[in-house]
């Protein structure tokens, strides 16, 4: 048994004011690399190697409690990485005008894709307007016109020898709008066919063949005109396609200079002219079927759509990376099917058979966008609907994103070709997540082959307080806030120990201490303070557990006003004061709790009532089981010797797990076979094992300060202390209260290492004495068994 020294109750950290000044030009990744790699040694080697690695489906997942920065890190070494690697390219969008709503991909060099897009949207606005007055021009007009000459006199040819059989005849033909109408001559007189009835027969008879002769000739005559009304539309075809021709062949050799780097945007170019060519009635006022001969096939629903939009000359710039200085790093919190696979802005508004409208309004997925680089998402996410998981792994696996995916929930309505898929994606998670899908899904494996894993604790070694305290005074000076003293990070460091529940490890969580230095600038303003120092991060940490301490406050109310029976002084047979955690919310609080055992005798062993009524967990449970296997071993061994006794933790509703309290418990059952008085102002706390040794348990700060909060309610005698194990020792940062009043005598703490210690201290005998008076209550019990 020894009795600590307040020097051994909490470790102070002692920082050099200049050891961590923060450089004003310094590189906030730069800084967050240089804490990885010495703060998270084993997380900065794992994700080096793998994102060196190349082999196939060489995917990431990062493991690590929330606050630990695995996010933050992880983008920092992406960056870097993605410097390293080459620049993807840009991707547009076109149609494929092999085959009606069928699209296209085009790839350019980075940061050329826009322009592409605007020089393409400038050709076809250019062609709007100087196509119609192209063909009102001038020139076009007068070739025009000299098309319906030669037609005029095709068809005057045509007729010439009908009209010559007419004049022969005396003859007279007069053309109007729709027929010709044959007039009689004679004597320099008109007769119409019905007058000639009034003349001599001779002269009817003569006109009547006349005029079936004329008629014959003409009509002989006007079955060519059909085809020379095709060959006139055809020549005009030819005409409007030859000026279109001869004004667009400049501009696409103009735009195939500038971006014709590679076959597929070349035959694209020469795609497109001859597309607007057959389509260049939707340039000009006209009908379709008058204006190119390309568009003879086309059917009544194409035409309709054709007249709807010029969508099918739009450019969609899906993957745009003019703003970029390396390749992608992509991270999204909440992702969906939309924002990973793309989506249209306009789907609601567009038509069904429009798809080409819709597709020229997709906008790109997070997988597009982060194709070549690298995307970072959150686990929790990508799980939360079966169908977002199944996707993903698909695309991965096939490396590549395929749009016509059949399910009800379909990624696009209309046509996207595949997307050739290249990326590294890397998962955030915690070790649950990773090691769950490893076992649910075959496929996991295979696609995520690097491992990296965020410490929640550290050593707490010179070099991690350094760098924690480099790290969190980078992160402070981008506030532009009050100033942090050193004494400030000192005291956050002492708190990040705290929260490891060892003075020797550090809680990694950089969130929480962020957290606490926040609302000490807020508080130090509060007090009109300048500077946040060590006083006012203690005030603040006390703020913080005042200000969700009201459960706690309940709890020792309910103590302090005897609801809950607790004693803080004096002796007593059969009970123990123990010690328990309750966490509410993110408040951890300790709490007393009075043991009680029964023993007398016969044969029943020990009875555990928390586990007869279903209230006990299996970890407590265990705890008893091997308490009984400490009285047989200890007392029962060489001697069969029957007992019965109940132990209970008192006032306990709520069910109970762990074994932290079978020391206490045992030592209520020692106390009651014995008959001995237990002291009432020490609690205690710890496991035991078969042999009586003691073994360290959690929670062991939040214990000591439940029962010291207690005891200084009530009023301190000086004699009140804490029992807790040997191997917790290392683990105290207990509060300056409990400090000072160990410094001033008025509580003390001590540790075990086997139960006997804890014996002779309760019971103010011998642990041999002790261990006798039991040994001999047995005897006595089972005496007075034999005698009945």
């Amino acid at each position: 048994m020894e009795k600590l020294s307040v020097s051994q109750l909490y470790r102070y950290t002692h920082l050099e004011p200049n050891s961590f000044i923060v450089k004003e030009n310094s590189s906030r990744d730069k800084d967050l690399l240089a804490f990885m790699q010495h703060f998270h040694p084993r997380a900065y080697q794992s994700l080096n190697f793998g994102l060196h690695l190349k082999r196939n489906q060489n995917h990431i997942f990062i493991m690590g409690e929330p606050g630990v920065g695995r996010i933050g890190m992880t983008k920092a070494m992406l960056k870097k990485m993605a410097r390293k690697k080459e620049m993807p390219q840009d991707v547009v969008l076109v149609s494929d005008f092999s085959e009606a709503n069928k699209t296209q991909y085009l790839y350019f060099q980075a940061g050329h894709g826009h322009a592409f897009k605007q020089a393409v949207e400038s050709f076809i606005a250019q062609l709007k307007t100087q196509l119609p007055i192209l063909f009102d021009g001038h020139v076009y007009q007068l070739k025009s016109q000299q098309l319906e000459n030669d037609l005029a006199d095709k068809q005057q040819a045509i007729l010439q020898e009908a009209f010559d059989i007419a004049e022969s005849k005396s003859i007279e033909v007069t053309q109007s709008e729709n027929s010709f109408i044959l007039t009689a001559i004679i004597d320099g007189k008109p007769y119409r066919s019905a007058e000639l009835k009034n003349l001599d027969q001779s002269i009817q008879i003569h006109f009547e063949q006349a005029f079936e002769e004329v008629e014959e000739a003409l009509n002989r005559a006007l079955t060519h005109f059909p085809f020379l009304q095709h060959e006139f539309m055809d020549a005009g075809k030819q005409l409007n396609t030859d000026f279109a021709k001869e004004h667009m062949e400049p501009m696409v050799q103009t735009l195939k200079m500038e971006f014709g780097k590679s076959e597929e945007i070349c035959a694209y170019l020469e795609d497109l002219q001859n597309a607007v060519i057959s389509k260049l009635h939707l340039f000009w006022d006209q009908s379709g079927d008058r204006v190119t001969s390309s568009n003879s096939n086309a059917s009544m629903d194409e035409l309709l759509a054709e007249q709807q939009s010029l969508s099918i000359f739009e450019v969609n710039l899906l993957v745009d990376h003019r703003d970029l200085q390396h390749a992608p790093v992509i991270y999204e919190q909440n992702a969906t099917i939309p924002k990973l696979f793309g989506y249209a802005i306009n789907s609601a508004q567009a038509s069904a058979t429009d798809t080409v409208t819709l597709a020229m309004s997709h906008q790109a997925g997070l997988l597009q966008q982060a194709n070549g680089g690298y995307l970072l998402l959150n686990i929790q996410s990508v799980l939360k609907e079966p169908e977002i998981w199944s996707h993903l792994k698909a695309a991965l696996m096939s490396k590549r994103i395929s749009f016509e995916i059949p399910s009800s929930s379909a990624v696009v309505p209309y046509h996207l070709p595949d997307f050739p898929l290249n990326l590294t994606l890397v998962l955030v998670g915690q070790a649950a997540h990773f090691y769950a899908l490893q076992e649910l899904d075959a496929q996991f494996s295979r696609l995520f082959k690097v491992q990296v894993e965020f410490e929640a604790e550290l050593n707490r070694t010179q070099e991690h307080e350094l760098a924690m305290a480099r790290q969190l005074a980078s992160e402070v000076n981008e506030w532009n806030d009050l100033e942090v003293d050193v004494s400030a990070y000192e005291r956050l460091i002492e708190y990040a120990s705290r929260m490891a529940e060892d003075e020797n490890r550090l809680y990694t969580n950089k969130a929480i201490l962020r957290d606490v230095l926040a609302e000490a600038n807020a508080y130090a303003r509060a007090l009109d303070q300048d500077v946040v120092n060590r006083e006012i991060i203690e005030k603040t940490i006390e703020q913080r557990d005042f200000h969700t301490g009201l459960m706690e406050e309940y709890y020792h109310r309910a103590i302090t006003d005897q609801q809950v029976l607790i004693s803080t002084i004096g002796t007593h047979i059969g009970m123990v004061n123990g010690l328990t955690v309750l966490t509410v919310g993110r408040q951890s609080f300790g709490q007393p709790v009075r043991i009680t055992a029964q023993a007398s005798a016969g044969d029943e062993g020990v009875v555990d009532i928390e586990r007869e009524v279903d209230m006990a967990g299996p970890i407590h449970s265990k705890g008893m089981l091997i308490l009984s296997g400490y009285m047989r071993g200890r007392f029962l061994k060489r001697k069969a010797m029957g007992f019965s006794g109940s132990i209970v933790m008192e006032q306990s509703y709520n069910g109970i797990e762990g074994d932290s309290a079978s020391s206490a418990e045992l030592l209520a059952l020692l106390s009651s076979i014995a008959e001995l008085p237990m002291r009432q102002d020490i609690a205690i706390t710890g496991s035991i094992n078969q042999f009586g040794e003691i073994q360290p348990i959690g929670g062991v700060n939040e214990k000591i300060e439940g029962f010291y909060k207690i005891c200084s309610t009530r009023g301190l005698t000086g004699k009140q202390g804490v029992i807790i194990p040997k191997a917790n020792a290392n683990h105290l940062m207990l509060n300056q209260q409990v400090r000072q009043a160990v410094a001033e005598g008025n509580f003390s703490i001590y540790t075990m290492t086997h139960i006997d210690d804890a014996l002779a201290l309760l019971s103010g005998k011998s642990a041999e004495e002790a261990n006798k008076l039991v040994i001999e209550a047995l005897e006595e019990m089972n005496a007075k068994e034999d005698s009945e």
